[in-house]
């Protein structure tokens, strides 16, 4: 049997064998690998790191030329995770810089730089890294460049190392980082801390000129705290600066200006103090790109702004070009605010500021776009407690509210107070005003804005108090004031209620209380001025008030009305319950003044003008009227006759018409029930004598001074009905040309029946004169009267008249044996006791009087109806005028 010879199992190998012969090669292909790798790293930790940090101080040192020295505390790299770390890095300037290099000074804690592409650095393409971090950051600029060199304008992805084309950066952050930034001080400006972080930063001409990124990034977050700095010679302090492009925010919290150090007049201060600045919807590319600031919402929280501005006689600067193009804003909120303003006349003080405004725009050009008011939309304004000085005058209110979408305007609580007595010009207008509520409605304020033009709906004035000081020189007229800030003014309706109004500073200055006025259809500019049919500038006004009062003649007079009421449109104004009182007693007058006064007391129940010419009234104070009736008239008469002769002449008469300043053309007027009484203390009694006129109702035609009506063959008429002592019916009528300098006019009438009798309350005190007995059935007079006196005839008839002399003696008035004598002489010898006298003839007595300029025109009536009937019952004519001229003067009581 043959032997199989021996295999050497070593030369000829299985399929076992085979099958893993390629494995064992992997392995070791693989622990080759791993090996490298980990030689790679231990050289990269024994020789890598400390050659790349010295070549990175050495290039810092070869770049800057020596000026600086970089400091590497650490440096680590990975290149399994394509990174490096740097720790304690610092940046120093070396003694003294070139001026084409900023002097800066940076300590870095740790930069960590990850995801770094390899393969496209070798290749100086752009280079994408996964994230840059700069963590514990602090950065001093002790100086700028001076002279920098040509690459300093050149842009970043311009300036990059070793050629790069560009960087891809997935994350930058800077994160705990302080800065200083010291040029000019050693407090210049400073950040507490800083944190920035930009998202897809692609640093090439790519990222450059792609217009959704900014500054290369896609998003940018800026986060500053405790920041402070130097500018204009103020120091500012901001709490929080947040700024997110991906959330598109602007944030700024406790924001803090105030000046430092000394201010020249020239010189404006500003100190501020602000809550929160929010800005919303900020399209930051378009910004700075084109100059176009657009955000969707601006909110300021809490400004607290004082400012003092600089003197007026520092030159203002001139503006420069402004750095936005456009500044568009969908909504603006101002809240809480408070501003004060120094250094100006006006020194406004605003509380309580609430401002929003909608669709704000504007341009570089600074002029507002149509439909827009103040470059916005619209604008929604809240005032709280304000003040300030204007012209003088002290000016606060309460609130303020404007609403230019719903055309409002509301003040509350207006107060405006005149300079204190000796300050402010001399001659100024001077206004005390309270004004509770203010409310305008319909108001155009594009209008306004546009064209000048002051359009509203409605303007209500409510519980005014008002005094009003006009200047000593007569101001322009209202639509010259108004047209500084308005060429017309045009408003609907204007109301004013329960408003108290008072003219000081004249002689006769009125107050009027309760004052409720309606206007409508109100114009003013240089055409309604010159407009016939308009009043005040008004088409209509109705109103009423409470009570009137004002000085007359002061201070010896005041005179009233409890209630007023008028209708331009129904040409009608009503006085009720009107007085003029004395404000002293006969005796008093006389003594003020040094001569007799009377004190005279008037009352009315009403005075109503129908007819009225309004607008010459208000033009020109012509008084024009159709008709005018005065109800329930009551004078009241008080003389004393101690006292010289008033030596001025007297304004009661018919010539004075000629003389008034104004026209006065009433047509018609009638008085209804008045009533006159008189109370005369004469020098030869203390007893005062009374005498009255009751009933009396009359009607007088045209009493005018425009010499277009009152002419010689139109002149004043009138016929009245009284009665004497509420006795004897007197019928007289009235024929007077006012515009005649001579003062030529007639009167005529008839007395009668009644007692002599009915004269003693006024003769016996007075006179000493009584009528003993004695009827009068009928008395007839017809005078002529003219400046220089009266004439006329009487003729009365009467019958059994006795009359009685008597005397004064311890204090009584009595028959005397003297008195007695020449009481029987003249009744026997002068007095004609009837009249027709015995036989049936009628007697006619001569009127005749020398007029008294000092005397009223009633005077001279009744001197003439003296003299006539003293000369009808038997007095001779000479006599009788005597007696008619007869004036009392003694010396002044004491």
């Amino acid at each position: 049997m043959l032997e199989t010879p021996p295999v050497d199992s070593g030369a000829v190998p299985t399929p076992q064998q085979e099958a893993r012969s390629p494995r064992k090669r992997w392995v070791w292909w693989l622990a080759g690998a791993l090996g490298l790798l980990l030689l790679v790293a231990v050289a990269a930790r024994l020789f890598l790191d400390p050659w790349l940090r010295r070549t990175l101080e050495k290039q810092v040192t070869t770049q800057t030329h020596g000026q600086y020295r970089l400091q590497v505390g650490e440096l680590r790299t990975s290149l399994w995770q394509r990174a490096i770390r740097l720790r304690e890095v610092r940046l120093r300037p070396a003694a003294q810089v070139a001026d084409t290099l900023p002097r800066i000074r940076l300590d870095v804690a740790q930069l960590h730089v990850t995801g770094v592409g390899l393969l496209a650095l070798l290749r100086k393409g752009v280079v994408p890294i996964d994230s840059v971090v700069l963590d514990s950051a602090r950065i001093e600029v002790l100086a700028l460049a001076l002279q920098p060199t040509k690459n300093a304008g050149q842009p970043l992805h311009a300036q990059l190392p070793l050629r790069l084309k560009g960087l891809q950066i997935g994350y930058v952050g800077l994160t705990h980082t302080q800065a200083l930034y010291l040029p000019t001080s050693p407090k210049a400006a400073s950040i507490g801390q800083a944190n920035l972080s930009a998202r897809d930063l692609l640093i090439s001409p790519a990222g450059a000129a792609d217009t959704q990124r900014l500054a290369y990034a896609a998003d940018w977050n800026l986060q500053l705290r405790h920041s402070q700095g130097l500018a204009e010679g103020h120091a500012v302090k901001i709490g929080l600066l947040n700024l997110s492009t991906a959330n598109r925010l602007v944030r700024l919290d406790s924001v803090r200006v105030r000046p430092v150090g000394p201010r020249r007049p020239t010189e404006p201060a500003v100190d501020l103090v602000l809550q929160q600045l929010r800005l919303t919807g900020l399209d930051a590319p378009v910004l700075l790109r084109q100059r176009r600031l657009r955000a969707d919402s601006l909110l300021v929280l809490g400004p607290q702004l004082t400012a003092a501005l600089p003197s007026a006689t520092a030159k203002a600067k001139k503006p420069s070009t402004s750095y936005l193009q456009e500044f568009s804003l969908a909504h603006v909120a101002l809240r809480g605010g408070y501003a004060r303003v120094n250094g100006m006349a006006a020194a406004p003080v605003i509380r309580g500021i609430n401002v929003q405004a909608t669709g704000v725009q504007l341009d570089s050009t600074m002029k507002p776009q149509a439909g827009r008011i103040f470059f916005a939309k619209s604008w929604d304004v809240a005032l709280g407690r304000s003040t300030a000085t204007v012209a003088a005058h002290a000016l606060a209110l309460e609130s303020l509210r404007l609403s230019t979408q719903a055309g409002t305007l509301a003040l509350r609580d207006v107060r405006i107070r005149p300079p204190a007595a000796g300050k402010g010009p001399a001659g100024a207008v001077k206004v005390d005003l309270t004004l509770p509520r203010l409310a305008l409605t319909g108001f155009d304020a594009a209008a306004m804005q546009q064209r000048q033009h002051f359009k509203a709906a409605s303007l209500l004035l409510a519980g005014a108090r008002l005094t009003f000081t006009p200047p000593a020189q007569p101001p322009p007229p209202v639509w010259k004031l108004l047209a500084v800030a308005a060429r017309r003014t045009e408003l609907a309706e204007v109301r004013i209620r329960d408003t108290f109004f008072q003219i000081g500073g004249l002689r006769h200055s009125p107050e009027i209380n309760d004052l409720n006025l309606t206007a409508r259809a109100i114009r003013i500019d240089s055409l309604a001025a010159l407009e016939p049919r308009r009043i005040a500038y008004a088409r209509s006004w109705q109103g009423n008030s409470g009570l009137i009062t004002a000085p007359f003649d002061p201070p010896n007079y005041r005179a009233s009305s409890q209630r007023a009421q008028l209708d331009t449109d129904a040409q009608t104004f009503r006085f009720d319950r009107m007085a003029l009182t004395p404000q002293y007693s006969a005796v008093s007058l006389n003594l003020r003044k040094g001569y007799q006064v009377p004190a005279i007391t008037i009352k009315l129940a009403s005075l109503a003008f129908s007819g009225l010419d309004f607008a010459g009234l208000v033009r020109r104070a012509d008084v024009r009227a159709a008709r005018v009736v005065g109800q329930n008239l009551v004078v009241t008469i008080a003389s004393d006759g101690r006292g010289p002769i008033n030596p001025h002449w007297s304004k009661i008469s018919p010539e004075e018409m000629r003389k008034l300043p104004v026209v006065v053309d009433v047509r018609r007027l009638d008085i209804n029930n008045g009533n006159l009484y008189s109370r005369y203390r004469s020098p030869l009694t203390p007893i005062p004598g009374t005498m009255s006129i009751n009933r009396f109702t009359g009607s007088f035609y045209n009493l005018s001074n425009d010499p277009r009506r009152q002419t010689a063959a139109t002149p004043l008429t009138g016929r009245a009905t009284t009665y004497l002592q509420n006795r004897c019916r007197l019928d007289a009528q009235v024929s007077m040309y006012l515009l005649d300098p001579l003062g030529r006019h007639r009167v005529w009438g008839a007395f009668g029946p009644g007692p002599f009798a009915m004269l003693n309350a006024m003769t016996v005190p007075t006179r000493l004169v009584k009528f003993k007995s004695g009827d009068m059935r009928s008395l007839r007079f017809d005078l002529q009267a003219d400046r220089k006196g009266v004439t006329g005839s009487m003729t009365t008839e009467y019958a059994g008249l006795q009359m009685t002399l008597l005397g004064y003696k311890e204090e009584e008035v009595k028959k005397t044996l003297f008195s007695r004598l020449k009481s029987k002489a003249v009744n026997v010898v002068v007095i004609r006791d009837e009249n027709p006298r015995k036989g049936g003839k009628v007697v006619t007595g001569d009127m005749k009087s020398t007029r008294e300029p000092r005397f009223s025109v009633f005077t001279l009536w009744r001197q003439g109806i003296v003299s006539g009937l003293f000369h009808n019952v038997g007095v001779p004519q000479p006599l009788a005028q005597k007696l008619s001229e007869s004036k009392d003067e003694a010396p002044l009581p004491k």
